[in-house]
């Protein structure tokens, strides 16, 4: 476009650009039909694709997304493609759905592994390392499932689909708050088991001394709640 056909003033440029009138009773028809293709494909690719995603899924619905977004607004663009794209993707989802059924490894490949990050009211460092999740993040999903110290937790999963599961012990043993440090008021309604003393950063048991613990390093220590 010219750069003098360029003006502030042009309502009919902003609002529709070079669109001929016509194109949008056409867009009102590619939009319908695009709907169409899009409910039938999650229909067949399941009732999981109506809840939180796996890799498998998200990249299937990203997929129909980016190959049926394009004809709706493109006017030399068909529907046609679009609609073999979404058929391929729904055929592959299928597929890929079918061999995790029959083979744990594909599963895993496709879907990713479960990691335990709290067992028996201790961080395990190495699987947060691993899962990519932070301290602070954990802590503040424990707290969002009304969790206020580690001794309650059995395990903690994050699960394939990025979901966090928590397991609590029936009998609650002392362990690591999980209030914010800032929080001095919270902290000190928690009632200190006096004899029990924790690494202050993942919850195992003090090392003796001025040591270092085993599990994660840290060297600062503190009193387990209950």
């Amino acid at each position: 476009m010219d750069k003098s056909a360029i003006k502030l003033e042009d309502i009919g440029r902003i609002l529709t650009g070079d669109t001929p009138p016509e194109f949008f009773i056409e867009i009102l028809i590619r939009g319908i039909f695009v709907y169409i293709i899009l409910m039938g494909a999650l229909r067949i690719m399941g009732k999981r694709m109506a809840t939180r995603l796996t890799r498998n899924e998200l990249a299937a619905i990203s997929t129909l997304a980016a190959a049926i977004g394009i004809p709706m607004f493109t006017p030399d663009r068909g529907i046609l493609p679009g609609l073999v794209i979404a058929i391929v993707v729904v055929c592959v989802q299928r597929l890929v759905a079918w061999l995790s059924i029959r083979s744990q490894r594909i599963e895993r490949l496709s879907q990713g592994y479960i990691s335990t990050l709290v067992e028996d009211g201790c961080l395990k460092m190495k699987e947060m390392k691993k899962a990519r999740i932070s301290r602070e993040q954990l802590m503040a999903q424990l707290r969002a499932k009304k969790i206020l110290h580690l001794g309650q937790v059995k395990r903690m999963y994050m699960e394939a689909n990025g979901a966090f599961t928590v397991l609590r012990h029936t009998d609650a043993k002392p362990g690591l708050s999980v209030i914010p440090a800032f929080d001095k008021d919270f902290l000190e309604e928690q009632r200190q088991a006096k004899d029990i003393l924790l690494c202050s950063y993942c919850g195992e048991d003090a090392a003796p001394g001025n040591q270092d613990c085993a599990a994660c390093g840290a060297n600062e220590k503190t009193k387990a709640v209950c």
